[in-house]
């Protein structure tokens, strides 16, 4: 019997929780597969454990359940609905539970869409302690300084790196062979050094589309960045090789690329906005609006493009409808929308146009 209230839901997609550390951090049992606390810190912390203990799949949601309301409460769905989406060893929380527990250490905020139901959710991931299944890396670089140098620097923040490659008969032969989460290329390789790492970049995506691409380069040219994301753009990105010596954009951009996302460097997006007047439907956006259209290109989510642009998240909603009106995506749906936006505003970069 639960008391009028906001409770934090735990669900757990792949086994019953562990009796005893629900009952350490004063869990309630609603079912088999979850419970629910009057703490979030409560419910968050007992989902770390749970992980650390027992390596599942995890979700967290807040709300109202209600007294003697049972399992189909929302936030049981919802809660089941996040652990669905989660890794094995990874915890899901909504934007609800980050805000009830806002000393938990949480990842940034991204959409996800839920099986089985309309809309989108915006989420946190939950750092555990210590990661299961940490991102594997294939490095490829002509320079065996650079190689090691970028490997040293994955292994340090938690990334196992599971090959290098100096060419790109090595990196597909890698690939095939390992299957890693990412390939980080060097867009310049043996043996003319031009394009070849870009080249490697579009055959491993037609080969294994389940591997993820993230093609460096030491040159602003959205030319490439449109042929690494135009085929496929899940799980590909293009950023300037000195993201390398920032840690945090090269770990994020890694993790977005994880995730299923499309990722521009930053310097690329906001170059094109000089140019963005190339083509007659993206000269109709007004300064804002191609602001708002840079950061879509950077991979961001409209909650972390507010919190850049220091505005609400329905001001950012606003100015993509827009965007995407003007661009005439009427008819294409949810995230494809986005990718479809950005691909027009690269495509103002080309030569000639």
């Amino acid at each position: 019997m639960f008391t009028e209230g906001t409770y934090t839901v735990l669900a757990r997609a792949d086994r019953a929780p562990d009796a005893e550390l629900v009952a350490r951090f004063g869990g309630i049992v609603i079912d088999d597969r979850t419970v629910a606390f009057r703490s979030a810190t409560q419910a968050v912390e007992c989902a770390i454990a749970l992980a650390e203990h027992a390596p599942g799949a995890i979700g967290l949601h807040a709300g109202e359940l209600g007294a003697g309301e049972q399992g189909q409460a929302r936030p049981v769905v919802l809660a089941a609905g996040l652990a669905s989406l989660a890794r094995e060893g990874r915890v899901l929380a909504s934007s609800i539970v980050r805000a009830l527990a806002p000393d938990v250490h949480m990842g940034e905020a991204r959409d996800v869409s839920l099986p089985g139901m309309a809309g989108r959710m915006t989420v946190h991931e939950v750092h555990v302690g210590r990661r299961r299944d940490p991102l594997r890396v294939v490095i490829a670089d002509d320079a065996a300084l650079v190689r090691d140098g970028v490997a040293a620097l994955l292994r340090d923040n938690g990334v196992e790196v599971i090959a290098t490659a100096a060419d790109a008969a090595e990196l597909h032969e890698a690939v095939a062979r390992h299957l890693p989460d990412i390939a980080l290329i060097d867009i310049r390789m043996p043996p003319t050094y031009t394009d070849e790492g870009l080249a490697a970049a579009e055959r491993i995506r037609a080969a294994f589309p389940q591997v993820g691409v993230l093609v460096l380069s030491q040159h602003l040219d959205a030319r490439y960045a449109l042929r690494v994301a135009e085929a496929n753009p899940a799980r590909t990105g293009y950023l300037l090789k000195d993201r390398v010596t920032d840690s945090r954009a090269l770990f994020d951009a890694l993790e977005r690329i994880a995730a299923g996302g499309c990722v521009i460097d930053q310097a690329v997006a906001e170059g094109l906005v000089s140019r963005a007047s190339a083509l007659a439907r993206i000269d109709e956006l007004t300064e804002r609006e191609r602001e708002v259209l840079a950061l879509v290109a950077e991979g961001l989510t409209n909650r972390a493009i507010a919190e850049r642009l220091v505005v609400t998240q329905k001001t950012v909603e606003t100015h993509i409808g827009q965007i995407f009106l003007k661009l005439g995506l009427r008819d294409v749906e949810g995230e494809d929308r986005r990718v479809a936006a950005v691909l027009a505003y690269l495509r103002t970069a080309q030569p000639g146009r």
